[in-house]
């Protein structure tokens, strides 16, 4: 077992012993599609008035939720605007030594100034992981609050593509997912960048590590929660060729064969020697992996 995969696997172990009483998907497996979900959803749109942050209140099938995004920074027309999502158990708006925080890393301890205006999405009890276990027990917690992410950023998208040169939407991990579900729905972004993230989130809850996370009632079902929670068949269909994924080879929760192959034969995937935990401290890797791309849709994001 080589360093990568303890990494990943420890803290999972550690997580499923402290919260054996919050499983997720413990209660129900009942859920709506993406599509009926995407229809039903309800967004409050605050008036944007500056950088900062913004809180959506939101009417969803299971009740009201809180979704954010927080406007990072905003340098002008001439600059393309990346739209990015955090991964699972992130708080996105929080910078300390204890909180994880993939947006910092990547986009604003760089050497130069990332060279694009910079708009940052919350995901649904995101607040805290006690928070978002205790609202897990339902698989259709999970799949609304991809959802609600996936209207929101078209909300974003459509304010950036007004003002910029151009939108990409990235995320890791969770954030990929979501990206990779926009673009099922929506794509009308310029740019997906999918960061250790695949298609195919039924695997990371039944199949990968992960799973020790999950209840049984789960396990016990997994093509359930595979049809609910997968879209690799809707994202193949999908013929502009504008998605640029990076997996990591040695990931145990966005396990590397399996979200490769949810890719289909036609999309390209970059490949890094990291783990799932590894790979998301990789700062220097992801943010070279976004700036490649996004110099295809600005003019000042090459210079």
């Amino acid at each position: 077992m080589n360093r990568h995969i303890l990494t990943d696997s420890l803290p999972v172990t550690m997580a499923s012993l402290l919260f054996w009483r919050s499983k997720l998907f413990r209660d129900s497996l009942e859920s709506p599609s993406y599509a009926a979900l995407l229809d039903s959803i309800e967004l409050k749109w605050p008036r944007i008035t500056g950088e900062g942050i913004y809180e959506v209140p939101t009417r969803t099938p299971i009740g009201a939720l809180d979704p954010a995004f927080k406007l990072v920074r905003w340098r002008g027309p001439d600059y393309p605007t990346v739209i990015y999502h955090h991964g699972n158990n992130e708080r996105p708006f929080n910078r300390n030594l204890l909180a994880r925080n993939t947006f910092h890393d990547i986009f604003l301890t760089g050497k130069d100034s990332f060279p694009a205006n910079l708009i940052l999405a919350r995901a649904c009890f995101h607040r805290s992981f006690r928070l978002y276990l205790k609202n897990m027990g339902h698989l259709s917690t999970f799949s609304t609050l991809m959802a609600v992410s996936v209207k929101m950023i078209e909300k974003l998208r459509q304010y950036a593509a007004e003002r910029s040169s151009g939108v990409a939407v990235s995320g890791i991990s969770l954030g990929g997912g979501v990206t990779n579900l926009h673009r099922v729905f929506f794509n009308t972004a310029d740019l997906y960048i999918p960061l250790l993230a695949g298609t195919a989130p039924g695997d990371v809850f039944i199949r990968s590590v992960y799973r020790k996370l999950t209840d049984r009632l789960a396990l016990e079902n997994p093509e359930t929660v595979e049809r609910v929670l997968d879209f690799e068949n809707l994202f193949t269909a999908a013929q502009k060729n504008n998605v640029f994924p990076l997996l990591a080879r040695y990931d145990q929760l966005i396990r590397f064969e399996r979200q490769k192959a949810s890719y289909g034969n036609n999309i390209p995937v970059e490949v890094i020697e990291k783990g799932h935990v590894t790979g998301s401290a990789a700062s220097t890797e992801l943010r070279s992996h976004i700036l490649g791309h996004l110099s295809s849709i600005g003019s000042k994001s090459a210079e």
